[in-house]
């Protein structure tokens, strides 16, 4: 019986409990955000077969699940899983619904709870880390009332997991059930296996120099356009413009850090008199000196040998109390270290660093330069300003949906600018990002459809030459095949070479000349001492010849064979039905436009 102060106990910690569940049904929903009803377009994150998804109810969930985590995690990654998630939910609904599936108020506590002998689902043993034995109904009911007293979206949210688990479980059983093989594909595929063929074919490529014309190339464009789809997409040239300190400003935090070891003299305009301030070397308080001046605080730790910094190791560990070393330089800064005590053979340092930042002069030079190249008003211009600045120009292509941009990294505002319906083609987006400054011009917009031939006018070029040459050589062959009765002599007249293929299975796809299906099948549709019409192949023409089938002498077990092929196809029912119902479904996702 299960421990009902295990369930208590378990019952907030559905983070692990349904981590298993999301593998192909995904996120649970908390509610049903999707809704049929158009609610203008700017609140419409996506839709899914006409099933709208409300963007400020589609956050609000997001924003509830974050909170059933309760765990660090990448906000876009949970927004990611729930869209996921929603454009399952639709899809799979109108399965279930026209299959008429279903999961009983009895079917589901058996399956959160084990009720009546029912097995738990593996979410639920998860989620109470038990082996699924059986509760009474009145332990349920109080379990049950705890959690729907103490979180309730935390608990449909379990039950929404669960329920979505059993109903795809439900619906790829169907499908797999229906997967079953023949008896006659078995015999088909023992044949195909068993059976092995040898020949010889004689072979000649495609002609790459043909020529071909420009209406060639127009019209062969225009009878395949579906073969060269385009995505939307924004092409940027980018300058980065890193703000570094000049040596002036290195020499600056030099001369800074040098100014503190000493004692030196000011004039207190209090007393009216000079006083001597204490430098690090003769200061009583080191921590304080090194907490007032430093970039970083004192570190308190005593660093047994070997375990300081390389570049002050053997001088702390020779040198008296007191002993003042440098500056030198360390990670970008200089420092100055003091040796500050000692505890059997360990070590304590004081450290003042000081960062070798840009000046804000440098820095005021830098956004200058920087603003200068951002008032370029074409392509050819703001090459130029790049060129007189000595400064590298990348060029990069961005999706509606990347977070970050190559050479840049995280740049989800700058994506947004990019697709953003004000921004135009030479429009140019400075952005300060402290350490640096970026620079980038639209330099081109390429929307969803078809690329445009120029884009892939050396693909076409390739494909046209092959359809040419190929149509070429058919006829060259067809002449000589009907003049020659074996493939020698077709080999001779063609001036061509015979090439020996030996036990060759059908599934191989291959030939000693390459990747050659078809070639292949050509060996197996010939009957034995025939010679193949031209057989168009992926690298030229080919002529075949088959001069033996050798047949194995295993005995035919086609149950086995059956249950061999069951085995191979019933599991592509786990995600290749659900793969094609989202193909066939209309899909529209604004994710882009909001985040």
């Amino acid at each position: 019986m299960i421990s009902l102060d295990n369930l208590r106990k378990r019952s907030g910690l559905v983070l692990g409990g349904v981590g298993v569940a999301l593998g192909a049904f995904l996120l649970g929903d908390l509610m049903s955000s999707g809704s049929s009803l158009l609610n203008g377009g700017q609140g419409v994150i996506g839709a899914v077969n006409d099933e709208v998804i409300d963007y400020r109810e589609f956050e609000t969930e997001a924003q509830n699940l974050d909170r059933i985590f309760n765990s660090p995690q990448d906000r876009n990654v949970l927004r990611d899983n729930l869209w996921n998630d929603k454009v399952n939910d639709v899809i799979m609904s109108e399965q279930y619904n026209e299959l008429g599936l279903a999961i009983s108020a009895d079917e589901l506590a058996g399956l959160s709870f084990g009720y009546k002998s029912a097995e738990m689902s593996v979410t639920a043993k998860q989620f109470f880390g038990v082996t699924g034995q059986d509760v009474t109904a009145a332990q349920l009911a109080g379990v049950i009332q705890q959690i729907h007293d103490n979180d309730p979206q935390r608990w449909m949210y379990f039950e929404n997991v669960i329920r979505k688990e059993r109903l795809g479980q439900k619906y790829i059983n169907l499908i797999r059930q229906g997967l079953n093989a023949s008896t006659i594909d078995a015999d088909v595929y023992y044949n195909e296996q068993a059976t092995q063929a040898s020949g010889r074919y004689v072979f000649k490529a495609f002609d790459t120099n043909i020529e071909v014309t420009d209406a060639e190339l127009a019209s062969y464009y225009s009878a395949h356009t579906e073969e060269f789809p385009q995505g939307a997409s924004r092409e940027l040239s980018i300058a980065v413009f890193d703000i570094t300190p000049t040596q002036a400003d290195k020499d600056a935090t030099k001369a800074q850090i040098l100014d503190l070891v000493e004692d030196k003299t000011v004039y207190n305009k209090t007393s009216k008199a000079n006083e001597i301030v204490n430098g690090f070397r003769t200061t009583n308080d080191a921590v304080a000196f090194v907490n007032m001046y430093s970039d970083d605080t004192f570190d308190a730790v005593f660093y047994a040998e070997g375990q300081l910094s390389p570049s002050i190791e053997s001088e702390m560990r020779t040198a008296e109390v007191g002993y003042v070393y440098g500056p030198y330089e360390e990670d970008n800064s200089y420092k100055i270290a003091r040796l500050n005590a000692r505890r059997n053979d360990s070590v304590q340092v004081a450290i003042i660093e000081l960062a070798m930042d840009a000046s804000e002069e440098t820095a005021n030079e830098i956004y200058a330069q920087a603003s200068e190249m951002a008032a370029a008003t074409d392509v050819a211009n703001f090459e130029i300003l790049a060129d007189e600045k000595n400064v590298a120009l990348t060029t990069t292509t961005v999706l509606d949906a990347d977070r970050t941009i190559a050479g840049i990294g995280e740049a989800r505002n700058l994506v947004f600018w990019a697709y953003n319906e004000n921004t135009s083609v030479n429009m140019v987006k400075l952005d300060d990002q402290n350490s640096r400054i970026v620079v980038m011009m639209l330099t081109e917009v390429s929307e969803e459809g078809t690329q445009a031939l120029e884009a892939v006018s050396a693909q076409i070029e390739i494909a046209v030459k092959k359809e040419k040459s190929g149509e070429a050589l058919m006829v060259q062959f067809n002449t000589h095949i009907s003049a020659a009765s074996t493939i020698d002599e077709l080999a001779t007249a063609m001036t061509l070479t015979t090439e020996q293929v030996n036990t060759m299975a059908f599934s191989s796809n291959a030939i000693p000349g390459g990747f050659e299906p078809n070639v292949v099948g050509a060996f197996y549709g010939m009957e034995k001492g025939q010679l193949s019409k031209p057989v168009l192949g992926n690298n030229g023409v080919y002529v075949v010849y088959t001069d033996d089938f050798i047949s194995s002498t295993a005995p035919k077990d086609l149950t086995a064979l059956k249950k061999q092929l069951e085995g191979q196809l019933q599991p592509r029912a786990n995600f290749e039905a659900t793969n094609a119902l989202r193909s066939l479904a209309e899909i529209e996702d604004n994710r882009a436009k909001f985040y």
